[in-house]
């Protein structure tokens, strides 16, 4: 299939009707007309300047099928005390709905019927309509995972959503997730991007995840495909009063990954923790662009990217802040730290604060550079190899992020994996 927009679009119209109800389907046709509008992001769009989303789209995807419901194959996630979802192809394997440990989990389609209270209420009510790939997704996505914990639920086990790509041919596909916690609720959620095959792949994502007062959430997102494999994915949240996220962003493989995160703190004493590592080389290209709204009084925010880079890979990292007039007592903070292990890989950094309000304590900074040798020598002259010496300083680098991550049994799959790149 040529990757045109107009094609995918008559694709999904011709299915929608099927699969989902009408007051989800209304949103199609305005979402497709502002894509036709903007076209694809391109080098003159500040947003996509080194990530230009008209060369990705560029190119020639099989559709992939709503209703093909393939079984999953081995993912290697390990085993860990959890719920999981599975989806193949951006397909969800099991089209029902259930209830576990505090979690409604399972297919959009079904919860857009059976659970119409809740997603009428949010479906589409976060995604960035001038964000050409959110506006891709809501026009023509057919498939995706739904998950609501209600009010006063402390979950006892994570759900993890399981994304593989298993394919002999290079196909396009497309999720719209919805995430809700209800007030005072606790939960994680882990998502794990991972290719059974490494075929030319391109996965446009967008997921909507709702925060109600006083809930507790804990998101931990990583992606590990094939060098061949192109992913974009749109993480839109909105977090009202008293409410807390921690969102870890891990990214291990892929051919290009391309991650957008937007918090918007709508409730005073909100907390919000971002995190990122980026372990790339190869050609590999991956670029994270986050944005912090802070809309309303006393919230905090912390923010922290960090990259090992090699070869010739490029890392993008854009960070925006924005404290509006309103937003007094704010207290936010963001880092971005690099570490290049040769010349030919590459960093783009763009640490950005906009303050309207006047009574704020924020700061921003971005780092990049080379291991300290200094460290390195003080190593080997304790009888440590100069690679092994290297290693643990780029594992302690490393753990910096990864030690936000609580689930033990999860910790040490990241870090093994994390020291296997290495």
């Amino acid at each position: 299939m040529d990757m045109n927009y107009t094609n995918i679009y008559d694709i999904a119209a011709g299915l929608s009707d099927s699969l989902f109800p009408r007051y989800i389907n209304n949103f199609r046709a305005g979402a497709f007309a502002g894509l036709k509008a903007g076209g694809f992001p391109n080098i003159r769009q500040e947003k996509y300047k080194y990530t230009p989303l008209a060369d990705i789209f560029d190119g020639e995807y099989a559709p992939v099928n709503p209703y093909d419901r393939t079984q999953p194959a081995e993912s290697g996630f390990p085993e860990i005390d959890a719920i999981k979802i599975y989806t193949v192809n951006g397909v969800c394997v099991d089209n029902e709905l259930k209830s576990e440990s505090g979690f409604i989990y399972g297919s959009l389609a079904a919860a857009s019927r059976e659970c119409e209270d809740i997603v009428g209420k949010y479906f589409n009510r976060l995604a960035d309509m001038t964000d050409l790939p959110a506006a891709l997704n809501i026009a023509t996505a057919l498939s995706g995972i739904f998950v609501a914990v209600s009010p006063g639920v402390e979950t006892t086990r994570p759900l993890v959503i399981v994304n593989i790509i298993d394919s002999d041919a290079s196909i396009f596909s497309q999720q719209h997730n919805l995430f809700v916690f209800g007030e005072n609720s606790v939960a994680e959620i882990i998502e794990y991007n991972v290719g059974v095959s490494d075929v030319a792949a391109l996965a446009n994502n967008l997921s909507e995840v709702v925060i109600e007062r006083n809930a507790q959430v804990n998101i931990v997102s990583i992606h590990d495909r094939g060098a061949s494999s192109k992913h974009i994915s749109s993480d839109c949240v909105r977090q009202y009063g008293g409410s807390s996220l921690t969102h870890s962003n891990i990214v291990l493989g892929g051919g290009l990954v391309r991650r957008n995160t937007e918090a918007h703190l709508a409730g005073t004493h909100c907390f919000c923790n971002l995190y990122g590592l980026v372990i790339a080389g190869d050609r590999q290209h991956v670029d994270n662009y986050t944005f912090i709204d802070h809309a309303v009084p006393e919230c905090q925010s912390n923010e922290l990217y960090k990259s090992i880079l090699n070869d010739r890979a490029v890392n993008v990292f854009n960070g925006r802040i924005l404290v509006r007039p309103d937003a007094q007592k704010t207290l936010a903070f963001q880092s971005n730290k690099n570490v290049l292990l040769n010349t030919g890989a590459k960093i783009y950094t763009k640490p950005q604060l906009e303050i309207y309000a006047d009574d704020v304590k924020c700061s921003h900074g971005a780092t990049s550079g080379q291991l300290n040798e200094d460290a390195v020598f003080y190593m080997q002259s304790r009888g440590i190899s100069k690679s092994a010496a290297q290693r643990l300083l780029m594992s302690g680098f490393a753990d910096e992020i990864l030690s936000k991550i609580k689930n033990p049994e999860l910790h040490e799959f990241l870090l093994s994996r994390v020291e296997n790149r290495l």
